[in-house]
């Protein structure tokens, strides 16, 4: 009750006192239309049971977990122990809030409960995982908890750890020793569970590292023995996460585009500090670019987290190629960027490559597509406006703008859709359109289509003048900073906006290829049978599909090019443990595969 008495004085008293409000998610469109397949594996998961969450996607993994309504994201946690984190919040499987009811605002909110695992033959076994509250989310209150529960041989759930709300700290490891009878059953599961408000995105748990595995001395949970990335791989481009091909090219002439080097984080947990790192560019399936230059590998000293914190390569820097984007197109492109780490061969494997879709499209962008806020402007006549750079004359076709589904929606408010030449001295108004807010609750951009289209070159600014004090809530991506392009004018002059982040306003130069969203979530991959010993099918809803198969090594050992479905002999791969890609212009999707 005391979240809802706060957020429901706060949208009351906002209009006297503020100017940039920021307000929580009500919805996640990421998790839109995502299902959990809840299923019960026949037979129980062996030790060791390890679950990092960091394979792609929004969706824990039905071979480890029975049912789940957790959030599996890279972007929510701060400093994890290994890239990729279950976030618990007071969202359901599919986003949305499990009430809004105001007399009955608390109550038990997400779910994650295992497969049964198998602890007939132990003695002891040691039970560790990680966890952090808020993040860059929302603070879980004292009233608020993280839940973990033990289900024993009569089937009844016990509790045997809680932790109540505060604010955020740096992850902390919590070890329990399992050497009760009662657990040490072949049916053996365990579930987390937090108490939060019901009625939104509120009330942030992470979870990171779960690992159960046979208990012989204390050594056994001190050391976690892991090296991992820890965010995802940022954009190598200057100003933008992504702009047209055209203009990418053009600004390569003057070499203002593309960065000199990327910074690209790694966390030591008391692994071996000999680190070997490589990055790799495709294009179209076939790699144009290598770093290092001068070798296969760039081998590395990292240091414990611990001593170090978080191990970033400086010293030199990751250098990027004038040519690491070689294309010989005309207009739209997409590039895969693959990060990989070779460690040592008792490091855990998984979390040791990324991915990243470098697109090059019909927009310009500075966010990464997710929103993690809404933002907006409580004044009446208030001017919000975005400045973009041109590298050569083309004409504004439309404006793409992302509104976050809000409890209270302003769809039928309307603001006037501007477009200035400059916001300064003798600045003009080169568009305006009075146009209502689209709010979705998919993530989707709505795209305005400009009733008249005009050419434009060198700076520009996109944005709104305010009919209203109402607030419009555009997304922000807290991720992203693009402030120093960010403008607001409330009637005292233009001021750059307060809020650290990136407006998810794009707008479009080009007819061809209008993509909505960069990271769209791939929803119908099917991967079948799994385990696999003859053939694998994949059938997808997507064209112009590439699928890779690597081994636990990182070792490319299968490739496949095709549209909508396929299928591929696996009868030559060596029986065990592989992640597949799949990856296409709209997504990169992962899965695990079994070769028996």
């Amino acid at each position: 009750m005391q979240k809802i008495l706060i957020i429901l004085l706060y949208m009351f008293s906002f209009n006297m006192f503020s100017q940039e409000v920021i307000m929580d998610l009500y919805t996640n469109p990421i998790m839109y239309n995502q299902t959990f397949n809840n299923k019960q594996n026949k037979i129980p998961i062996l030790l060791p049971f390890i679950e990092d969450f960091s394979s792609e996607g929004s969706i824990a993994d039905n071979n480890l977990w029975r049912s789940s309504s957790v959030f599996v994201n890279r972007s929510y946690a701060i400093n994890p122990p290994t890239i990729g984190v279950a976030t618990f919040d007071g969202l359901d499987s599919e986003g949305f809030a499990y009430s809004i009811n105001i007399s009955n605002p608390e109550g038990y909110a997400d779910t994650l409960e295992s497969q049964s695992i198998d602890l007939y033959d132990y003695d002891s076994v040691s039970f560790m995982f990680y966890y952090q509250p808020e993040g860059i989310g929302d603070k879980p209150e004292v009233q608020d908890s993280l839940i973990l529960e033990f289900k024993d041989q009569q089937g009844d759930w016990n509790r045997v750890w809680d932790k109540e709300g505060g604010a955020y700290y740096e992850f902390r490891k919590q070890v329990l020793i399992i050497d009760s009878v009662k657990y040490l059953h072949n049916d053996f599961q365990f579930r987390f569970l937090n108490k939060a408000t019901l009625s939104g995105n509120f009330d942030h748990w992470h979870i990171d590292y779960i690992k159960i595995n046979n208990f012989s001395n204390t050594n056994d949970t001190t050391v976690l023995d892991d090296m991992s990335f820890v965010y995802d791989c940022p954009s190598f481009l200057i100003r933008y996460n992504e702009m047209p091909w055209t203009h990418f090219k053009e600004g390569m002439f003057t070499g203002n585009e593309l960065l000199d080097t990327v910074d690209v984080k790694l966390r030591n947990n008391q692994a071996s500090i000999n680190v070997s790192y490589q990055y790799n560019v495709f294009l179209e399936g076939t790699q144009t670019a290598h770093y290092p230059n001068n070798g296969l590998w760039r081998n590395v000293s990292v240091f414990d987290y611990d001593s170090i914190g978080n191990f970033s390569f400086v010293s030199p820097s990751i250098s990027i190629d004038n040519n690491v984007f070689n294309s010989t197109v005309s207009d739209s492109t997409t590039f895969i960027i693959k990060h990989f780490i070779e460690t040592s061969q008792n490091d855990y494997k998984y979390n040791d490559t990324l991915y990243r879709i470098q697109n090059f499209y019909s927009h310009f962008s500075y966010d990464d597509g997710i929103a993690e806020s809404a933002y907006g402007i409580n004044v009446n006549g208030a001017k919000l406006a975005y400045e973009f750079k041109l590298n050569r004359p083309d004409t504004l076709r439309a404006i793409q703008m992302y509104f976050p589904q809000m409890l209270d929606s302003v769809n039928n408010i309307p603001f006037k859709l501007t477009v200035w030449d400059d916001i300064n001295g003798s600045g003009s108004i080169i568009y305006q359109e009075e146009v209502l807010p689209k709010h979705t609750k998919n993530g989707m951009f709505h795209t305005y289509y400009l009733d008249s289209v005009f050419q434009i070159l060198g700076t520009f600014y996109v944005g709104w003048e305010q009919m209203s004090n109402d607030l419009l809530n555009i997304g922000l991506d807290k991720n992203l900073y693009a402030n120093q392009y960010m403008f607001y004018n409330v009637g005292a002059g233009w001021t750059n906006s307060q809020f650290p982040g990136s407006w998810m306003i794009r707008p479009v130069v080009s007819q061809k290829g209008l993509v909505s969203n960069i990271d769209e979530v791939e929803k119908d991959i099917l991967l079948f049978p799994n385990p696999a010993n003859e053939i694998l099918n994949i059938e997808t809803a997507s064209l112009n599909n590439l699928l890779f198969i690597y081994n636990m090594q990182g070792v490319l050992v299968k490739k496949l090019t095709f549209n909508l479905a396929a299928s591929i002999s696996v009868s030559d791969i060596t029986p065990g443990l592989y992640i597949t890609y799949i990856v296409n212009d709209k997504s990169i999707i992962s899965r695990k595969l079994i070769v028996k």
